[in-house]
């Protein structure tokens, strides 16, 4: 925030941040749960318009490390897993408490479901 004369307020941390995301995160789509992020209009659509929100509310942390997940993810695609490494397939969750963006903790390949426990952090 900033006084009348565009000064920052006293007390107030003021920075500049620059997070370059590929425009391939405007093609993962962000699936909203059934419980309320359904119908909220300010939901992102895709992990680009997430590490977006997370910078708009000052949650510079959690958009790294979003992004951070979401390379290594793009890195292992391009290196053509060899389909006998161990890793665990299927739908990921962004965890908007901390940023992560990955299979949950508790994920069931057979079951599918991607709703559970923060990988990074534990949150619901």
């Amino acid at each position: 925030m900033t006084d009348v004369d565009n000064r920052p307020i006293e007390g107030e941390i003021v920075r500049e941040v620059h997070l370059k995301v590929s425009p391939k995160y405007a093609t993962i789509d962000v699936i909203p749960k059934e419980d309320g992020e359904k119908n909220d209009t300010n939901f992102p659509h895709n992990l680009h318009n997430a590490a977006e929100l997370f910078l708009r509310v000052g949650m510079v942390t959690n958009a790294e490390r979003l992004k951070d997940c979401t390379e290594k993810m793009m890195n292992l695609y391009a290196e053509n897993p060899d389909g006998r490494t161990g890793m665990k397939i299927g739908k990921a969750s962004i965890c908007w408490s901390c940023g992560h963006c990955g299979i949950p903790k508790d994920y069931d390949e057979k079951n599918n479901n991607s709703v559970g426990p923060c990988f990074n952090c534990g949150e619901m």
